[in-house]
C-alpha cells in the first residue's frame, strides 16, 4: 500500500511534530519530557520522566536493542501481545547494557565492542544512536523532533528523528498491494504498507521494518497501521508513526528494534534471529511448479496424470502439481466447493498419490477462505464460534464465511479439516502444501470490531495473515508431520515466514507490472521472505486474458525460472479461447517450447547451487534473489539499478521487461570481471558507465563473476530422479572463488532438526588452475558414498595436461560423453575456451578432507582419441520419449520407445563425417528385460545392421554398449537410424561414431 492520506498526514500533521495549523487537537500532544529518574538491571534501563512518561531500552543480544516509551499511568505491553518476534527470543536472547551517568546524560554501550552506543540527553529526554566501535551517528533526535503522542486522543505514537544526511538512503522492507513496489530507494518517500481496506487489496507484505545505508535497521512492533516517512536530507520528516485510527479504548505504544550492521547481510541475519528464520521449503519446491487454472472445465485427476506425463514425454520438467479449485467437493468452482477430495473429479486420491510417489510429483491443495462455512464442523459467528461478529461483517464479501484467525479454536478447526481430508497419511492422499486463498478480503471490517484475541480490528489486521500461518504450521503441521510445510497465503505479516510463505495475488500480465513485480521480489526479501512467489506471466493477461508469445518467453520462461519459485499461472481459460490461453509450455509454439526447454535444463542443472542459497536464506535470512544493496551498499549504483539482482553470490540477472531488440543497460560492478553467461564474453566491471546490453525475445540478461563456481547436477525432469552421484562444476577463470555446496534430503525437517545435512566446500586458486574438492561436513538419508566430478572451467586461453589427486595425465577426449563411459578424462572445446575434467567415481567420507584436487599435470594437452558421442534425446524421435528416471545417462537424458512401439519406433540421429570411410557405431543402452531387444540399423536409409543385438544389462540403471561398423559418406547431415523390429527397444542413451 503506497498512502500519503493515513495517520496524522491527512489532517496536515506531519508525522513527528507536535502541533500543525489547521488541526485544532493537535494542540493536546504530547512529547517525552524532562529526565526524573532511572533504574536499570543487565539487560534494560526504564528512564522516567518529571511528569510520569517512561522510555525503557533493552538488549537483545549485543547487536540489537528494543526502545519502548509510555505515557504516565500506562503499564508497558506484555512481551505476548504480539508475535512477529519469535515469543522464545524477548528471554533467549540475552544480551546487556551498560549504563553510565554522566549528570547531564546517561551514555548505554550493548556488550559487544562492535556493537550499538546510545546516550540519553535528559533535559529534554533525547537519544541519538550511533555505532559503538566506530563512533559513526546512525540516528538522533533534538528538541522537536523525538517521541510525541498526537491526533485523536493523543493515540498516535510517533517517532521522529533529525533530518538524516544527504548520502544517507533508506530501504522499506515488505511492499504493498499485489507485491508491487515502485522502487527500492524509498528515500524522499511516505510509505505504508498495512492491510488493505477494500475487496481488491490484495497480497501486501506487511513488514514494518527498513534499513539505512548508513548500516542500521529499525523493526516496529507493533500490528497498527503504520506510516513512514523518509527524510531525502532536506527539512522533511524523518519518523514513523503508529496510529489505531480513533478506535475506542485501545492506543498504540512505541515499541521499535534497533538493529546495528553495518552490512545488510547481518541486518537481515538479525532481522530473522529475531523474527524467525525462513522455513526451507522441500526440494520439490525449487522444481517446476504448473496449474490447471487454464483449464476448468476439463482438469480431473486423469487430466493431470495425462498432462504431466505428455511434457515429460517432450523433455521438459515437472515437479509441482498446484491444484486450483477442481479437485474440491462441490462444484469444483472458486465458489460453492469445500476443502475435500471430489468423488466424481478425483474418485481415487489415494491411486493418484501412489503413481506420483513413483513419478516424482508433489502436491499443493487450494484452500478458499469464502467457502469455509461449506467445510466441516464450521461453526459461524464469535466465540463458541469461529467468526466475527455478523454485525461487523455487513460490507465484507462472502460474510457468512470469515473466519477470525485470532481465535485458536478456529485455527484447531481448519487445522482439523485439512487433516482429515487429505494430509493425514493414513489416507494416503497427496499433500505436500497448503494454498491459503483470499484471507486479504476483509478490509471492510470497522476498525472497532471485536475479535475472539480481545484485540480490536484495527490492532489485528495486520497480524491476520500470520495468526492462520500459525494455526497451519506451528499448531499443525508442526506437530503432526515430518516432512516439511510449504504453505503459501495471498500476503503475508513480519514473522510468518517461521511458518510459512506468500504469493503476490492477482497481478497483471504486462511490462509494467513485471517490473514492480521485480522489485517487489527484492523488498519482500528484504524483509524476511526470501521464497518469492509470484505468478508466471501474470494472471489477469491482456487482450481477452491472453499473452503474447514474446511477453512468455521473457516472463513466464526466462525470469520464472530464475526466481525463487518458478510457478506459471493464468486465469485466462482454454474452455473459450484455446490452448493458447494455456500455461503449459507444450500448449504453445515451438519458439516457446525450445525456450521453456533451455530454462528448464538450465534450472534443474543449477539446482545444487539453487539449493544452497536456499538453505542460506532459512539460516540466515538471505534472499535467493538480492537486491544490488545487499552485495554492494556503499556504491550509489546499487539503489538506483533496481531491475537487476544478484542470484545468490555468482550470478546476476536482469530479467528482459519489454520485447526483444531494445537496448537495455545493465551494471556490471567495479572490482570484478563479468562473464556473458551465454556467450563467455569477458567484461570489466565499472561504476562509471552502465553496459548498452541489446535484448533478444526469451534470452534473459545473464552475467557471472570470474572466480565463480556453479555447482550442478545432470538435468533430470524431476528432483525425484537427480543423481547425486554426479557432480559437476562450472567454473569461471579469472579470480579465486569458494563456495559451499548444501545437501541434504530434500524432504524432512531432519537438517533443522539433527543437523542431517552436508556442506561440501569447493575452491578455485586462480593463478594454479587448480580446483579443491573437500569431503562433505555432516551426512544425510540418502546421501552419495561415491562422486564423480565433472568439472568445466571456462575463460582460459589453452588447454593443459590435467591430473586428479596426483595422479597421471588424463587422456583426452572428443566429447563428455565419451570422457564420461571412459571413466576418467578431459575435453577442449576450443571455440568456447572450456576444459573439461572427468574424474574416476570417488569415494565420499563425511567429515573433512580433500576427496579431488584437479589440477595442471605439467604435462602437454594429450592428443584427443575416441570419437564423437551425439545424445539420443537430442535426435529426431518416432513412438519414443525423453527420459530421466533412471540415473547414469550422459547428456539431459535418454531415450525410451513406447510400450506399443514393437516396430517402426526410431531414433534418428544427424551426424557429421568429415571424410568418408568405415566407422564404428556404439550405441549406449539399458536393457532391463529378460530378452534381447533388436534394432535395426539404417545409415541413409540403407540397412547396415538388420537386428543389432541390445541384451538385457540386468537392470534399467545399468548401461552398456553394443556396435556394429559401416561405411559412412562425408557430409554434415548423415542420417543414422535405429529402429524396432518386433520387439519394444531398449532405452537410448546416446550414439558414438568413431
Amino acid at each position: 500500500m503506497e498512502r500519503r492520506n493515513v495517520l496524522g498526514l491527512a489532517a496536515g500533521l506531519s508525522i513527528g511534530a507536535v502541533a500543525a495549523p489547521g488541526r485544532a487537537e493537535a494542540a493536546t500532544g504530547e512529547q517525552l519530557g524532562n529526565y526524573a529518574s532511572h533504574v536499570s538491571d543487565a539487560r534494560s534501563v526504564t528512564v522516567t520522566s518529571v511528569s510520569g512518561q517512561r522510555l525503557r531500552i533493552t538488549a537483545y543480544g549485543n547487536q540489537i536493542v528494543r526502545v519502548r516509551a509510555i505515557r504516565a499511568g500506562e503499564t508497558f505491553f506484555a512481551d505476548t501481545r504480539y508475535e512477529m518476534v519469535a515469543p522464545a527470543n524477548h528471554a533467549g536472547m540475552g544480551g546487556s547494557l551498560t549504563v553510565t551517568d554522566t549528570g547531564s546524560s546517561l551514555t548505554i554501550v550493548s556488550g559487544a565492542a562492535d556493537g550499538i552506543r546510545i546516550v540519553v540527553q535528559k533535559n529534554p529526554l533525547r537519544m541519538e544512536f550511533s555505532h559503538r566501535g566506530t563512533g559513526a551517528l546512525l540516528a538522533r533526535e533534538d528538541a522537536t523532533c523525538s517521541i510525541t503522542w498526537g491526533g485523536p486522543n493523543n493515540s498516535v505514537i510517533t517517532q521522529a528523528f533529525v533530518p538524516p544526511p544527504a548520502d544517507e538512503h533508506f530501504v522499506k522492507a515488505g511492499h504493498g498491494f499485489y507485491g508491487r513496489s515502485p522502487r527500492v530507494d524509498r528515500t524522499g518517500d511516505v510509505v505504508a504498507h498495512n492491510y488493505g481496506l477494500v475487496r481488491g487489496d490484495q497480497a501486501p507484505a506487511i513488514v514494518p521494518l527498513y534499513l539505512s545505508t548508513k548500516g542500521y535497521g529499525v523493526f516496529c512492533n507493533t500490528t497498527f497501521d503504520v506510516t513512514y516517512s523518509f527524510a531525502s536530507g532536506t527539512a522533511r520528516d524523518y519518523a514513523f508513526a503508529a496510529d489505531e485510527h480513533a478506535t475506542a479504548g485501545v492506543r498504540p505504544q512505541l515499541d521499535w528494534f534497533l538493529i546495528n550492521g553495518p552490512e545488510f547481510a547481518k541486518l537481515l541475519d538479525r532481522y530473522t534471529q529475531l523474527t524467525g528464520r525462513p522455513r526451507l521449503p522441500q526440494l520439490a519446491i525449487f522444481g517446476l511448479h504448473m496449474t490447471d487454472k487454464n483449464f476448468p472445465d476439463v482438469s480431473d485427476q486423469n487430466w493431470w496424470r495425462t498432462k504431466i506425463t505428455q511434457h515429460r514425454n517432450a523433455g521438459f520438467p515437472f515437479d509441482h502439481h498446484v491444484n486450483d479449485n477442481r479437485w474440491r467437493s462441490g462444484t469444483g468452482a472458486w465458489g460453492g466447493s469445500w476443502f475435500e477430495f471430489s468423488s466424481v473429479r478425483w474418485p481415487d486420491p489415494a491411486g493418484y498419490q501412489a503413481w506420483a510417489a513413483a513419478n516424482g510429483v508433489t502436491m499443493t491443495l487450494d484452500y478458499n477462505r469464502n467457502n469455509s462455512n461449506l467445510m466441516a464442523g464450521w461453526v459461524g459467528g464469535p466465540p463458541p464460534g469461529y467468526s466475527f461478529k455478523a454485525a461487523d461483517l455487513t460490507a465484507v464479501a462472502d460474510n457468512g464465511s470469515v473466519p477470525d484467525w485470532s481465535n485458536p479454536a478456529t485455527r484447531t478447526w481448519v487445522w482439523n479439516v485439512f487433516w482429515t481430508k487429505a494430509l493425514n497419511p493414513a489416507l494416503h492422499y497427496s499433500g505436500d502444501g497448503l494454498w491459503l486463498d483470499e484471507p486479504d478480503e476483509l478490509g471492510p471490517i470497522p476498525y472497532n470490531a471485536d475479535s475472539a484475541s480481545g484485540k480490536k480490528w484495527s490492532e489485528l489486521r495486520n497480524s491476520y495473515f500470520f495468526y492462520l500461518h500459525k494455526g497451519v504450521g506451528e499448531e499443525g503441521w508442526d506437530r503432526a508431520l515430518a516432512k516439511r510445510p510449504w504453505t503459501w497465503s495471498r500476503g503475508a505479516s513480519a514473522g510468518q515466514q517461521r511458518y510459512g510463505h506468500y504469493w503476490t495475488g492477482d497481478i497483471a500480465s504486462t511490462y509494467a507490472e513485471m517490473q514492480q513485480q521485480i522489485r517487489g521480489m527484492l523488498v519482500g526479501g528484504l524483509g524476511g521472505f526470501p521464497y518469492s512467489n509470484i505468478d508466471g506471466g501474470g494472471f489477469q493477461g491482456g487482450a481477452g486474458g491472453l499473452i503474447s508469445e514474446p511477453f512468455y518467453r521473457n516472463w513466464t520462461a526466462a525470469w520464472s525460472s530464475l526466481s525463487p519459485i518458478w510457478r506459471p499461472h493464468s486465469g485466462a481459460s482454454t474452455t473459450s479461447q484455446g490452448a493458447i490461453a494455456s500455461r503449459w509450455p507444450l500448449d504453445q509454439s515451438t519458439a516457446i517450447q525450445n525456450d521453456f526447454r533451455k530454462y528448464g535444463e538450465l534450472r534443474y542443472t543449477l539446482l545444487p547451487y539453487i539449493y544452497s542459497i536456499a538453505h542460506e536464506a532459512a539460516a540466515t535470512g538471505m534472499p535467493m534473489a538480492r537486491a544490488m544493496v545487499i552485495d554492494y551498499q556503499s556504491r550509489p549504483n546499487a539503489l538506483s539499478h533496481d531491475l537487476q539482482y544478484m542470484w545468490g553470490p555468482f550470478l546476476l540477472v536482469a530479467p528482459v521487461t519489454q520485447d526483444g531488440g531494445a537496448t537495455q543497460n545493465v551494471w556490471l560492478p567495479a572490482g570484478d570481471t563479468w562473464y556473458n553467461f551465454w556467450a563467455d564474453i569477458k567484461h570489466a566491471g565499472t561504476d562509471a558507465a552502465d553496459l548498452p546490453y541489446v535484448t533478444y525475445t526469451g534470452e534473459i540478461v545473464l552475467f557471472v563473476k570470474a572466480g565463480a563456481i556453479l555447482p550442478k547436477y545432470q538435468y533430470a525432469q524431476s528432483t525425484k530422479y537427480v543423481n547425486k552421484r554426479h557432480l559437476e562444476l562450472e567454473i569461471w577463470a579469472g579470480a579465486d572463488g569458494a563456495f559451499n555446496l548444501t545437501e541434504d534430503d530434500g524432504l524432512t525437517e531432519a537438517y533443522r532438526v539433527t543437523g542431517a545435512k552436508s556442506v561440501t566446500t569447493l575452491t578455485w586458486t586462480d593463478a594454479a588452475t587448480r580446483t579443491t574438492i573437500r569431503h562433505p561436513q555432516g551426512t544425510y538419508d540418502g546421501a552419495p558414498a561415491t562422486r564423480r566430478y565433472l568439472v568445466r572451467i571456462h575463460g582460459l586461453t589453452a588447454p593443459a595436461g590435467m591430473r586428479v589427486n596426483g595422479g597421471a595425465t588424463l587422456p583426452s577426449y572428443t566429447t563428455e560423453a565419451t570422457a564420461i563411459t571412459s571413466g576418467n578424462g578431459t575435453v577442449w572445446d576450443p571455440a568456447k575456451k572450456i576444459l573439461t575434467i572427468v574424474t574416476p567415481q570417488i569415494p565420499v567420507t563425511p567429515g573433512g578432507g580433500v576427496a579431488a584436487t584437479i589440477e595442471p599435470s605439467g604435462a602437454a594437452y594429450p592428443a584427443p582419441t575416441g570419437g564423437t558421442a551425439y545424445a539420443a534425446e537430442r535426435a529426431v524421435l518416432n513412438n519414443a520419449v525423453i527420459d530421466t528416471s533412471h540415473p547414469d545417462y550422459t547428456g539431459t537424458g535418454f531415450v525410451d520407445f513406447t510400450d506399443t512401439a514393437a516396430s517402426g519406433a526410431y531414433v534418428q540421429w544427424t551426424v557429421n563425417v568429415p571424410t568418408a570411410g568405415t566407422r564404428t557405431l556404439t550405441f549406449r543402452y539399458a536393457n532391463g528385460g529378460t530378452a534381447n531387444r533388436p534394432l535395426a540399423i539404417t545409415v541413409n536409409g540403407a540397412t547396415v545392421a538388420s537386428g543389432l543385438a541390445f541384451n538385457p544389462t540386468g537392470s534399467w540403471d545399468t548401461w552398456a554398449t553394443t556396435s556394429c561398423t559401416a561405411s559412412l559418406p562425408a557430409g554434415s547431415a548423415v542420417t543414422v537410424r535405429a529402429t524396432t523390429t518386433g520387439a519394444n527397444g531398449a532405452n537410448l542413451d546416446s550414439l558414438t561414431v568413431s
